[in-house]
């Protein structure tokens, strides 16, 4: 498979092409508001919480984020979400041609443009499946890591040269005319509408499913663990960059583009050789080899002050970024369900960008009292130590799950009552088991168990018969009968496989039998008449 075939594809590739000018105008963005800080002779905490208030918002509400792109129709969202970035980044340029922005109201800006793209990333991601086979899936995450990091090549030695030129409002405008590019393309994509396939999930609703599904999806777990952990550890390289640049290497603007650009150039020649390399090396090796090029490079910038080796070792930081970030966003990908994809992909997004956010200001604050090399070294250490957690979580493991989702086989469960579907439901399921095979059993229900509030239950338990000793029954309670009904319709083949398991633990002769309860109305409240 070539590193580039997913853009055979059409309307994938103009989505790449749109998002590519995006991101060159979100880099040169990025390189003009950090180096803005710099003039304003901010301090290095200060500078690195440009990074942070990219990325809080992600923190905040990205889990809200995920459920509105789940419930809502995908490329409506996208419209709003650049519309806003457009008013944002325009906003900015305004002020910074007057030259009345402060530090203050630069973070501002920047925490709107990062609301933005909070409520923007998790639609644009689950929408990548609806652009390419399912076979090309991997590459085209991929490549969108190399959209971003070509952004990252072109944007911050375009926007440096055009700071030092003209001023920060120039690519604060380039920015706003690259949201409006995109909003053109999206306004002409006729994406395909969704088959509505069950009862329309409310918000709040959204928001537990997802919380829920994350709480009980081991792999997922270890994506977000391991996501945030890598934020932490490696966010210091870009949110103390300028400080580097400005202090260590005694370069301006442009100079501090040229190392942003050296980072893309690298990232992006991962790209073209990561397809090759993944037939080599497994996930995890993928990500421990990315690691030690991160870690590497920092220790290098600390012990190295000299512009021509900071240029080398920010390509070789490159390479190992995008070996990282490429590796955890398809383990989000490949962990998700269609059901329940934007909202985990919000939850991946919120895992790694508050790593990053509390990354920038614990580094930056470091580099207060050390100086940025001290900072880069710690750095360093850290990212090393992160990888400790594949012994707990391996994205090896990733590939034992298969989420299509399952055909419906439980008819009884199609019956919508004929009043109180928003009422609490309640199912109890009985089994027959060999007393030969009863801790076996009780391990395979437990995972069971762990379906069932992974796709919908808010309680479950399991208790024998005290009549009937080899007799358990199964309970969980769901917040709706809708709720219900949209539990069968999240079941993937391998949930079904694993309910499959307890059959071989029962009785000969006997199977599961289910019962379904939904709670009363309330009785209406007697009035007493004086």
């Amino acid at each position: 498979m070539s590193a580039w075939s997913p853009l055979r594809y059409r309307v994938y590739r103009v989505m790449w092409i749109a998002l590519l000018a995006s991101n060159v105008g979100t880099w040169m963005q990025a390189v003009g508001a950090a180096w803005l800080m710099v003039e304003l002779h901010a301090s290095p905490a200060i500078v690195a919480l440009v990074q942070t208030a990219t990325y809080l918002p992600t923190v905040v509400v990205g889990v809200a984020a995920g459920a509105v792109a789940d419930l809502v129709e995908r490329r409506r969202l996208l419209l709003i979400t650049q519309g806003s970035m457009l008013v944002a980044a325009g906003g900015l340029t305004v002020l910074a041609a007057l030259d009345a922005v402060t530090p203050m109201l630069l973070l501002a800006f920047t925490f709107a443009l990062g609301l933005g793209a909070t409520f923007n990333f998790p639609a644009w991601q689950a929408i990548q499946p609806d652009l390419v086979p399912p076979n090309e899936l991997k590459q085209a995450v991929t490549l969108g890591g190399a959209n971003l990091n070509i952004g990252r090549a072109i944007g911050p030695a375009v926007g440096g040269l055009l700071i030092a030129a003209a001023g920060a409002w120039l690519v604060f405008a380039l920015n706003a005319a690259s949201f409006a590019f995109v909003l053109v393309v999206l306004w002409r994509w006729k994406r395909p509408v969704d088959e509505d396939v069950g009862p329309a999930e409310h918000f709040a609703g959204a928001i537990r499913a997802g919380i829920r599904y994350a709480m009980f999806s081991h792999h997922l777990h270890g994506v977000l663990v391991r996501s945030f952990a890598f934020g932490v550890a490696s966010a210091g390289y870009m949110s103390l960059l300028p400080v580097y640049a400005s202090r260590e290497l005694g370069w301006g603007s442009g100079g501090l583009g040229i190392l942003f650009a050296s980072m893309g150039i690298g990232a992006v020649t991962t790209a073209a050789v990561i397809p090759t390399i993944r037939t080599r090396l497994s996930a995890d090796g993928v990500f421990a080899v990315g690691s030690a090029l991160v870690a590497a490079g920092l220790l290098a910038l600390a012990a190295l002050h000299h512009p021509v080796a900071a240029v080398a070792i920010s390509f070789v930081i490159g390479l190992g970024w995008l070996f990282c970030l490429s590796t955890v966003n398809v383990a989000s990908q490949e962990v998700l369900p269609g059901w329940v994809r934007a909202r985990g992909l919000a939850l991946y997004l919120t895992a790694i960008s508050g790593g990053i956010a509390l990354g920038s200001a614990l580094w930056g604050r470091l580099a207060d009292s050390t100086g940025v090399p001290v900072a880069y070294v710690w750095g360093a250490v850290t990212i090393v130590g992160t990888l400790a957690l594949a012994w707990r979580w391996r994205f090896d493991h990733i590939d034992e799950v298969d989420l299509r989702p399952a055909p419906m086989a439980a008819p009884e469960a199609r019956l919508v009552p004929s009043e109180n579907s928003d009422s609490p439901a309640l199912v109890v399921v009985a089994y027959e088991v060999r007393e030969e095979a009863e801790d076996d059993f009780l391990r395979a229900l437990r995972l069971v168990g762990r379906v069932r509030r992974r796709t919908g239950a808010s309680d479950w338990s399991v208790y024998r018969d005290a009549d009937k000793p080899c007799r358990f029954v199964e309970t969980f309670v769901l917040p709706s009968w809708d709720e219900h009904l949209r539990q069968h319709q999240r079941r993937t083949v391998t949930d079904q496989g694993l309910q499959e398991d307890l059959r071989e633990y029962l009785r000969e002769g006997t199977a599961p039998t289910a019962k379904h309860f939904v709670a009363p109305p309330r009785p209406a409240p007697r009035l007493w008449l004086r």
